[in-house]
C-alpha cells in the first residue's frame, strides 16, 4: 500500500508589536497545524522574510520604527519566490480603506475571534 505524502505546512508569518497578541495568535495556528513565525515589527519582519518564505503575513499597522503600510511598501524589492497575501490586523477604524489601497487580501478588525482569522485564512491562502 502506498502512503500519501504529508501536505506541506502553510506558513504563516505574524508582525505585531504587541507581545501578548502575537504569541497567542502563534498559538493558536500552531495547533491548527500552522508553520508561524514572528516579528516584533516590520523591521524584524524584513530580515525574516526571504529566508521564511511565508504563505501569508498577517501584518499589524501600528508599530514603532516602521509602520505596516511603510513595510508593504519596503517588501516590494524582496527577493520572495511569489506574491505573498497579508492579512491587515489593526483598531483603526479606516481598516477596510487601507486594505483597498495597499492592495491587501484581507483584513481584521482587532479585536476578532479564532474562526474569523482561521477562515480568512483559507480564503487567502495560495
Amino acid at each position: 500500500m502506498k502512503r500519501q505524502a504529508a501536505a506541506p505546512q502553510r506558513k504563516i508569518l505574524i508582525v505585531d508589536d504587541e507581545e501578548g497578541f502575537r504569541d497567542g495568535v502563534a498559538d493558536l495556528l500552531g495547533m491548527e497545524g500552522y508553520d508561524v513565525s514572528v516579528a516584533r515589527d516590520a523591521v524584524e519582519a524584513v530580515r525574516i522574510l526571504p529566508e521564511f518564505q511565508p504563505d501569508a503575513i498577517l501584518l499589524d499597522l501600528r508599530m514603532p520604527l516602521l509602520d505596516g503600510e511603510g513595510f508593504l511598501r519596503g517588501i516590494s524589492g524582496l527577493p520572495v519566490e511569489r506574491q505573498v497575501p497579508v492579512v491587515l490586523i489593526s483598531a483603526k477604524e479606516d481598516l477596510q480603506t487601507i486594505a483597498t489601497r495597499t492592495g491587501a487580501a484581507g483584513y481584521l478588525h482587532k479585536p476578532f475571534e479564532a474562526p474569523q482569522l482561521l477562515s480568512l485564512l483559507e480564503k487567502v491562502l495560495p
